[in-house]
């Protein structure tokens, strides 16, 4: 072992790593960046891990996506990364939103599930969906996860219209 791999390895020790933001008490975590607003929101995956669903809003034409994080996406490897793979967002104030594409980003340093819902009026059904929602369960491939879940019916939507006054 180099001394500068053992240097490393003990520098590490006591410190923290942590992927992505951390929620507030709502349970949910704003960012904005590069002209986007991202909500990110926690569950479970079936195996009761930890998983985060970031939703992001571009600014500049309303543009939705979802991604979700999670040991969970391990599962997806051995998927084919250009395969069109769409999900459904089910709100549960009862409404739903399929995207227009999705899939999966795997054997990369960032692996997550995504789906993307383009400017228009796919992305403003989503969008809408946020307004009576306290949380929302994604379907992809046959497949659930959450329920994703926050205080406060409307949070999300809330932060993001906040989101969207602050930078725009």
């Amino acid at each position: 072992m180099s001394i500068v791999l053992a240097a490393s390895l003990v520098a590490l020790q006591g410190v923290t790593l942590v992927e992505g933001p951390q929620a507030d008490s709502s349970g949910l975590a704003a960012e904005y960046g590069s002209g986007v607003c991202r909500i990110s929101v926690f569950g479970k995956d079936n195996d009761g891990e930890r998983i985060r669903a970031e939703v992001s809003n571009r600014l500049r034409d309303g543009n939705l996506a979802l991604r979700m994080t999670g040991p969970f996406v391990s599962k997806f490897r051995g998927e084919d990364n250009e395969t069109n793979h769409p999900m459904t967002v089910k709100f549960d104030s009862g409404t739903s939103a399929p995207s227009r594409s999705g899939g999966y980003n795997t054997g990369s340093f960032r692996e997550y599930v995504w789906g993307g819902w383009g400017a228009g009026e796919a992305s403003d059904v989503m969008y809408e969906g946020f307004a009576d929602a306290s949380s929302f369960t994604v379907e992809i491939d046959g497949n659930s996860y959450g329920p994703f879940t926050w205080e406060g019916k409307g949070a999300v939507y809330n932060a993001m219209e906040k989101c969207s006054d602050d930078n725009s």
